[in-house]
């Protein structure tokens, strides 16, 4: 599945936030802290770039803390962010813009005062849409970015979560509901099938995925014993199949694109030859329990 067929499948789902442990509170509160910081220290009007936005997360965080930012929101995937303006005035006023590939900005040079981006850059090719938001960016412009870290609380989760999708894949659960579908196999078969599923010691089973992934088998059983036509639930699978392979795509992407120190170090390396003033930091959790991601803050000289 393309990159961004995954990511337009996960924003048209209505996710306001795309890569917080859970939807953690706590998590939102380290990230508004951060991004309260840097809205304060822009002036009013200031023109803002957010790169890959999804459903406005930054510009929300942004807009809470200076009402005069005027925002440009730009994101790769078919976004429409509309059931989140409904609800959130400060959103109606950004300029949101979709399939907007970030390595060939339809901006000027020198158009914008801050650009921002929270677990979005670094899924792009870092050596093109660096070099393009630093052309876009003004003299003495800012930037601030939230990127991932490979060990962060995000990532380490993320990897479990695909060992658990490739797992179901290879247990042969979904090809034996297909079978019993199309009248290859019986229940009692699926049900042998599905008990060995459940009972493979080696295979790691959440409520989150296996358990989701079950009981919305079940209910297509039970909608198929009810006589609902059979082409109608080879639909209704075909959408959720279709939705799991976006989910596990989706997650192997961020696993790909978060950082190690190595990768930030090289990447600050490379936005100071182009003429910028940047430093990094880890985004440390309380209580010494890990990290939630990179910080990455610089001006354009």
């Amino acid at each position: 599945m393309k990159h961004n067929d995954a990511w337009s499948l996960y924003w048209q789902g209505g996710h306001q936030e795309s890569c917080i442990a859970n939807d953690s509170t706590e998590d939102q509160f380290i990230l508004s802290d951060i991004w309260q910081e840097f809205a304060v220290s822009l002036a009013h009007n200031s023109a803002v770039l957010d790169l890959a936005t999804g459903n406005g997360s930054v510009p929300h965080n942004l807009l809470s803390f200076n009402e005069l930012l005027q925002i440009t929101a730009v994101d790769r995937a078919d976004i429409n962010p509309q059931k989140h303006i409904e609800k959130n005035s400060l959103l109606q006023k950004v300029m949101f813009m979709p399939n907007i590939d970030i390595t060939h900005l339809p901006f000027n040079e020198n158009t914008f005062d801050a650009i921002t981006s929270q677990f979005g850059l670094e899924y792009s090719a870092l050596n093109l849409s660096t070099s393009e938001l630093i052309r876009v960016l003004k003299p003495q412009g800012h930037f601030l970015f939230i990127m991932h870290h490979k060990d962060s609380e995000v990532v380490v989760p993320a990897r479990a979560k695909v060992q658990e999708f490739e797992l179901l894949f290879d247990s042969g659960i979904l090809e034996g509901f297909e079978a019993f579908l199309n009248a290859g196999i019986n229940l009692q078969q699926l049900n042998t099938l599905g008990e060995k599923v459940l009972a493979e010691h080696t295979m790691s089973k959440s409520e989150a995925i296996t358990g989701q992934i079950f009981a919305a088998i079940d209910k297509l059983i039970q909608m198929k014993e009810q006589g609902k036509d059979i082409a109608e639930l080879i639909k209704i699978y075909t959408t959720m199949k279709s939705r799991i392979i976006a989910e596990m795509s989706r997650l192997k992407q961020l696993i790909s694109a978060s950082l190690s120190k190595v990768d930030v170090t090289a990447l600050c390396s490379s936005l100071e030859s182009m003429g910028v003033n940047v430093v990094f930091s880890t985004i440390d959790l309380p209580q010494e329990r890990g990290v939630l991601g990179w910080k990455i803050k610089g001006t354009k000289l």
